[in-house]
């Protein structure tokens, strides 16, 4: 018999899953409960044998494989890990699961309940006497108290009318809306004042669903939590956080919804008490503390490196220059793939050095494109150039921000020595020709124009490791060699800012989650290894590797995207294949999030590469990891600077 196991998971009954091992593969949440430990925990392959302990051996638990018909039950005492007590009935009988794998289903039906009542039947029989002699007791004081029964009655009546008062009057006197539903989800008379302000509405007498504003979509969902709750399947406290967290307020204000059981004198709940509380106040801090700790990071960026960052300036203002005559072109000749390509890169590197509002503009200016390119109506080709011209206005305002702290030297449009780059790249060529001052003028040369290449690359580390820690991945090392390889910024610049998407791609895509690294035999953590290399022959040349231990890319995969949009692949091989990952737009995700989704980085990877007239190609390892290969020209003279 094949089987979908998560059919066991509405079984009351403790239900496992064992291979051939009589370990466990599966086991559903009442049998987590029987063993206090964790679904997760135990369907790691715990051995069967480690959660319990049985008064008599269990043949068939030796011998799985000779199990090929359902085992009569068998009673035994056990004994669980924790040291929890009890008798249960145990049978095994053979599975397959839906790839077709032999494993063996353990029903585990405790009895030790059955053994309590009877125990308990038979006292209460051997005291009948003692409780016939109570109930005549009672029967007597019964009597009594029904000659003074109206007056009490009248009594306790008036003590009802008061309390209700009074706690009409508390409730009104909360600040938080408060009310009451049932399991048929009505809600009851109980609600505070303030619902009218949180909720909008008085909510007695009215459905859950609809004083929630869930909407026909929600409710089926809302109605089977609901159910769920009351029947206590799960404790309240684990259910409760999945019931809605916000109430959606016509006036923008933020709401937020807790639930609390209203349990009778058996323990059994008899109604959910919700409590909308408005917390506007508390996520307008929580957004301004973000805020200032963006602001923070900035600050720190500016003064720990502040030749970085006047790289980036002087790279963003190229950029933002292109994408304001992409967009002062009339509307017929935009051209998109520019546009997205400005707007990826400047996004990237402002989140690398942490200007929070220019990389937050930039990623809504390329939802506007989106919009516009699926609809390219005059209204979305508005908001577009709006929403262009709010990311150069936030560049702005950044840039007085940072001449405010470190000056308007940062602000030049090249970087500044005594005289200019250029200017001094010229002095000294001149040098060059004069035999008694080439050797200085080489070694200025060396010493004022070239950086490390490492001094562009180091804060790609951080970049690593934020981006891992966002999409809940490990990553143990970011390692770089032969790093000191010396380059002119100003010819490497526009493609050395590019690495951003390679690095966050290397991570998003490329490096696995912890689980799926431990099913596969790897370190939870991932690595990345660039790799930096000069060669002179046959002409001078740069080398780049960045290099990932990741899943790397399904060809089968690319095709199938491809083949969603029309393009055929039939006669291209895997590597060929693997090489549109560097089309324009292209991405393997379905969701565009802060992260990736657009298609764009290595896009913009190869652009720049061109640019140089270089080459870039991706070799990829199915399981093993990525490596990204780029070829330039080593370039050592500073271009001229082009007239305004």
């Amino acid at each position: 018999m094949k089987a979908h196991y998560p059919l066991f998971d509405t079984l009351l009954e403790p239900t496992f899953i064992l291979n051939s091992e009589a370990k466990v593969v599966y086991c559903n949440e009442t049998a987590a409960v029987v063993c206090e430990l964790s679904v997760r925990k135990i369907s790691r392959g715990m051995s069967f044998k480690e959660l319990f302990t049985f008064s008599e051996p269990i043949d068939a638990l030796d011998n799985l494989n000779n199990v090929k018909d359902p085992t009569p039950y068998k009673e035994v005492n056990f004994e669980t890990s924790s040291g929890q007590k009890g008798k249960v009935q145990i049978t095994i009988q053979p599975i397959q699961n839906d790839a077709g794998d032999q494993h063996w289903i353990v029903f585990v039906r405790d009895v030790t309940l059955e053994e309590r009542l009877q125990k308990k039947y038979r006292a209460e029989l051997e005291q009948k006497e003692d409780v016939i002699l109570d109930l005549q007791k009672a029967r007597a004081e019964l009597e009594q108290y029904s000659k003074n029964l109206e007056k009490m009655v009248e009594e306790r009546t008036q003590q009802i009318s008061s309390m209700n008062r009074l706690m009409k009057a508390l409730l009104d006197s909360l600040s938080q809306g408060f009310f009451i539903f049932n399991k048929e989800g009505l809600c009851l008379e109980v609600s505070s004042k303030a619902c009218e302000n949180t909720i909008e509405t008085s909510p007695a007498g009215a459905m859950i669903w609809d004083v929630l504003k869930l909407g026909e979509k929600k409710t089926d969902g809302f109605k089977k939590w609901m159910s769920t709750l009351f029947m206590e399947m799960l404790p309240f406290d684990d259910l409760a956080p999945l019931g809605p967290a916000e109430f959606p307020h016509s006036k923008g204000r933020n709401i937020s919804l807790e639930y609390f059981p209203l349990r009778n004198e058996e323990n059994q709940i008899d109604g959910v008490v919700v409590v909308a509380s408005d917390i506007t106040s508390l996520v307008e801090a929580r957004k301004q503390a973000e805020n200032e700790k963006h602001h923070a990071k900035l600050i720190i960026n500016l003064i720990r490196s502040k030749n970085e960052m006047g790289r980036f300036i002087r790279e963003s203002q190229h950029m933002l220059g292109e994408l304001r005559s992409a967009i002062t072109k009339p509307q017929p000749q935009w051209d998109s793939e520019a546009i997205f390509r400005s707007l990826h890169t400047l996004k990237g590197g402002a989140a690398l050095f942490s200007v929070h509002a220019v990389a937050e503009s930039c990623h809504h200016a390329e939802t506007r494109l989106t919009e516009y390119k699926e609809n390219p109506s005059q209204e979305h080709a508005h908001r577009l150039m709006s929403q262009c011209q709010a990311v150069e206005l936030q560049f702005t305002n950044f840039l007085n921000e940072t001449k405010e702290i470190l000056g308007a030297s940062i602000l030049s449009s090249e970087r500044m020595l005594e005289i200019s780059a250029t200017e001094l790249n010229m002095l000294l060529e001149k040098l060059q020709t004069i035999p008694q001052a080439k050797t200085m003028a080489e070694n200025a040369l060396a010493h004022l124009l070239f950086e490390p290449i490492k001094n562009f690359f180091d804060p790609y580390k951080e970049v690593a490791f934020r981006v891992a820690e966002k999409e809940n991945k490990m990553l143990r090392n970011v390692e770089f060699k032969n790093d000191m390889i010396p380059v002119v910024p100003e010819i490497y610049g526009p493609l050395f800012a590019t690495f951003v998407h390679a690095f966050r791609n290397s991570v998003d895509h490329g490096i696995e989650t912890p689980e799926v690294r431990h099913k596969a035999g790897k370190p939870e953590g991932g690595e990345i290894f660039v790799s930096f290399q000069r060669q002179d022959l046959p002409t001078p040349t740069l080398r780049i590797s960045l290099r990932d231990d990741g899943g790397g890319v399904d060809p089968q995969k690319i095709r199938a995207k491809l083949a969603s949009k029309g393009i055929k692949t039939d006669n291209e091989s895997d590597h060929e294949v693997i090489q549109h990952i560097f089309d324009s737009q292209f991405s393997t995700k379905e969701q565009v999030t802060e992260t990736s989704g657009r298609g764009v980085g290595m896009d913009a990877i190869k652009y720049e590469v061109l640019q140089l007239g270089g080459k870039v190609w991706v070799e990829s390892t199915l399981g093993k990891g990525n490596t990204l290969f780029i070829e330039v020209p080593y370039l050592t003279k500073v271009p001229a600077k082009k007239a305004a």
